[in-house]
């Protein structure tokens, strides 16, 4: 049984967006050297650690802006949401009266955001890789490897983990209807602003029951570039972590070329 309280929202005239398969040889990892001893396992265990949808810099990142909702389409979501349909024809339709009781008491907005509330608690217990499909981005350099103190991870785009990493698409926000089955596809982690679109952003997505860390086939980690700036002692330490492993693992520094005003590597 559902509700007859009318239609629940405008349909969407702007298709919704699609996850694409990344393509790019190589996806790159850029980070800062401040705790180096995150890199120890990442080159000797052959192990990365996927962070929560929470810990992420944008706050916009995983958590899709709602689509408004008229009341009858918000009763029609929380009926669907918590309806029994086991109860009586009688039961049921109490629910809607309590459930419209609710929506002028309390008003649209109101529990539009609690809904929002809800669903963003649940997302944000997934977890995110990020990677990018360039190694030379100065503004990456800048932001993520703690202006080119850092290192960026080359890994190669083989194996069951990375055929998994779906593009980042940059486009304007993609309301969420809440009644709309079809926008439940988890499309949201791979969407964001044209803000960031500078980022070239691929993603792997992981769910909320996986563990913190996801191991990965040495060859997979293919090269590891140094900032230009590093520091000599994290350098070192690094080219002697990347000695031990097995394969041993190429280390090559960046270094600007004044000329070409690019970054190249040595």
């Amino acid at each position: 049984m559902t509700p007859s309280t009318g239609a629940v929202s405008e349909p969407s005239l702007v298709e919704m967006p699609k996850r694409i398969r990344a393509t790019a040889p190589y996806f790159y990892r850029y980070q800062s050297a401040e705790h180096l001893d995150w890199l120890k396992p990442v080159i000797l265990d052959n192990e990365i650690y996927m962070p929560l949808v929470r810990q992420l810099n944008d706050p916009m990142d995983g958590r899709p802006k709602l689509a408004p909702q008229t009341a009858e389409g918000l009763i029609m979501f929380m009926y669907n949401a918590s309806a029994n349909p086991t109860h009586s024809s009688a039961a049921q339709n109490r629910l809607v009266q309590t459930l419209a009781v609710n929506v002028r008491l309390h008003g649209t907005e109101s529990l539009m955001r609690q809904a929002a509330r809800v669903l963003y608690n649940h997302v944000e217990q997934y977890r995110v890789f990020s990677m990018s499909k360039r190694c030379d981005n100065m503004n990456l350099w800048a932001t993520y490897a703690a202006v080119h103190t850092g290192y960026c991870l080359e890994f190669a785009n083989e194996g069951p983990l990375f055929s998994q990493a779906l593009d980042v698409i940059y486009r304007d926000s993609f309301p969420m209807d809440v009644n709309n089955r079809e926008h439940r596809t988890g499309y949201f982690f791979f969407c964001k602003s044209r803000q960031w679109d500078n980022e070239e952003e691929v993603r792997l997505v992981g769910l909320p029951a996986n563990s913190q860390t996801v191991r990965f086939d040495p060859r997979w980690l293919t090269r590891i570039i140094l900032g230009k700036d590093m520091h000599a002692d994290h350098e070192n330490q690094i080219r002697e972590w990347a000695q031990q492993r097995t394969p041993p693992l190429t280390v090559v520094k960046a270094y600007y070329d004044e000329l070409y005003q690019v970054l190249r590597f040595r």
